[in-house]
């Protein structure tokens, strides 16, 4: 009898300590909980701030942390992809929300999707900005974007997470295949292994192989591809650039038009007529012999560009000399566009170009080993009409949209306000100054000649879209001055605490003065230098 009495007392007293032993587990878990909720809301209180000042990538990193803290609740990825969508990197925000809707199934998150996918949220979102870029692509010429163009067909996985974000998006497709979004591209990337290779893909990691090519792209945006994108683009603008026949094709989903260019395939939805009504128009970019090329090495493919175009520099003759080996050397032409492609071994090379009536440049170009290099562009500027100056403006992908802005007087009383806005500063039917080319699609050229160095002027860079990130991505500035046999080349200095506007120099008479600093806004008005 006092056995089982014994008995029965272990077996309440173990039971009671499982039980002791979840309330704690429950308790602690409850604990964790109400501190995790803690981070959370203190997170997207911050977030929240640093939206307000327009401090975005502070404001994705306190989303991020929120989201960390709370995985299942809506408010940080609708918070996140807003910030995207402010930034313009519309991958970016379609990635947050998937993310976002496989742990919450909210339907706030889907709706957000669904307006990005079909494009009314982005119509929205940009519709303010499209005044100034539609006038200004309506001004040149519509065509390839042929810089990119050499990178769809030459890039590796590498090359891409080198020039557009080491550390993209990527998610499992299924096995041997995967999506990938990168920070500084608006376009959502597919590699998959194919019955002849299966390495494309690394099934360990569910990532890219370094050396895999994309054989399929999805853009954000049309004007990734195109220069001087407008919609609607018609029929006859599309056949005018493609290597073969357009004529819509109409299936069970949409009518679309496919152009081809070299090997790049493309396909693009349009009305019945076969014109593209948006740049949010659906895509896809096909490159069926991109993996074909992974054994290619040491390529470097690019375009000589006129500074008062914006256009291929045709004829050009490109030679290229080896700093470290003098027995490396290389010659190579542009074709009708500008473009060009040489081989090269691993060195830093001086690069001189010539074209007729077109100032000699030499530039600097590193070839490392194992590296193709796609779609590198090279500016060079027409020779100048005496007595004056010419200001060219380059840079990278990010930020998308910079503008020049040249303000000043002339010794004879004339005024001068060059901008996107206002094109020409002229007097008496005499032009002191003119912006010659706008870009608006990142990379440049956007350059401004000035006829007058008979005065003083102040020439300053502006990211049009605010993202107070022109510090961090850097840009060049060439002054091509007389007698000076090449530019005078300012870049963006460290330290220099530059968000939007950067004053670059003044051109006293000739004389240049730079000033290399962050400028201020009430400095871009008519007669405030």
């Amino acid at each position: 009898m006092g056995e089982k009495k014994s008995k029965k007392t272990i077996v309440l007293l173990i039971i009671c300590g499982v039980l002791l032993i979840a309330a704690v587990i429950v308790g602690i878990l409850l604990i964790r909980r109400g501190l995790n909720q803690e981070t959370y809301k203190e997170e997207i209180a911050a977030a929240e701030k640093y939206v307000a000042a327009a401090q975005y990538e502070d404001a994705i990193v306190a989303y991020e942390n929120a989201i960390e803290a709370v995985p299942e609740e809506e408010e940080a990825y609708l918070g996140l992809a807003d910030v995207y969508l402010n930034q313009g990197k519309v991958s970016q925000a379609k990635a947050t929300l998937e993310r976002g809707y496989t742990y919450s199934k909210a339907p706030t998150i889907l709706d957000m999707l669904n307006g990005i996918n079909d494009g009314s949220l982005l119509v929205n979102r940009f519709g303010e900005d499209q005044d100034k870029e539609t006038m200004e692509k309506r001004r040149g010429q519509f065509g390839w974007n042929t810089a990119f163009l050499q990178r769809l067909e030459n890039f590796t996985f590498s090359d891409y997470s080198d020039e557009y974000g080491a550390w993209p998006d990527i998610v499992k497709v299924a096995k041997g295949e995967v999506k990938v979004v990168h920070d500084d591209l608006s376009a959502t990337m597919y590699y998959s292994d194919t019955p002849e290779d299966d390495t494309i893909v690394d099934d360990k990691k569910n990532r890219p192989d370094e050396t895999g090519m994309p054989e399929k792209l999805e853009l954000d945006s049309l004007d990734i591809i195109f220069d001087n994108f407008a919609a609607p683009v018609t029929l006859e603008q599309l056949q005018a650039i493609s290597s073969s026949t357009v004529e819509p094709v109409t299936d069970a989903e949409r009518t679309y038009v496919q152009l081809r260019t070299g090997s790049v395939i493309i396909n693009i939805e349009t009305d019945a007529s076969g014109t593209i009504q948006s740049a949010n128009a659906w895509n896809e970019v096909l490159l069926p012999d991109a993996n074909k090329n992974r054994s290619t090495k040491g390529v470097l493919s690019g375009v000589v560009v006129d500074a008062m175009t914006g256009e291929g520099v045709p004829d050009a003759e490109l030679v290229f000399a080896g700093q470290e080996d003098a027995s490396h050397t290389g010659e190579a032409s542009t074709d009708s566009k500008g473009a060009f492609s040489v081989e090269l071994d691993p060195d830093v090379y001086d690069v001189t170009i010539m074209a007729d009536g077109y100032v000699v440049e030499t530039f600097e170009f590193e070839m490392e080993e194992d590296r193709n290099y796609s779609g590198e562009q090279f500016i060079i500027s027409p020779e100048l009409a005496a007595g004056s100056a010419r200001i060219v403006l380059e840079w990278g992908a990010e930020p998308q949209d910079l503008d020049s802005y040249l303000i000043g007087d002339s010794d004879d009383g004339g005024s001068v306000f060059v901008s996107y806005y206002r094109k020409t500063a002229s007097s008496g039917g005499e032009t002191f100054a003119e912006l010659d080319v706008d870009d608006t699609n990142g990379y440049g050229p956007e350059t401004i000649t000035l006829y007058d160095l008979n005065g003083v002027y102040r020439y300053t860079v502006v990211d049009y879209r605010l993202t107070n990130t022109l510090q961090e991505y850097g840009a060049t500035v060439k002054v091509y001055l007389p007698g000076q046999a090449q530019p005078e080349v300012i870049t963006v200095a460290p330290g220099a605490g530059v968000e939007n506007i950067w004053e670059v120099f003044e051109l006293d008479h000739g004389e240049l003065n730079i000033l290399n600093r962050a400028g201020d806004e009430d400095d871009l008005v008519e007669g405030s230098k």
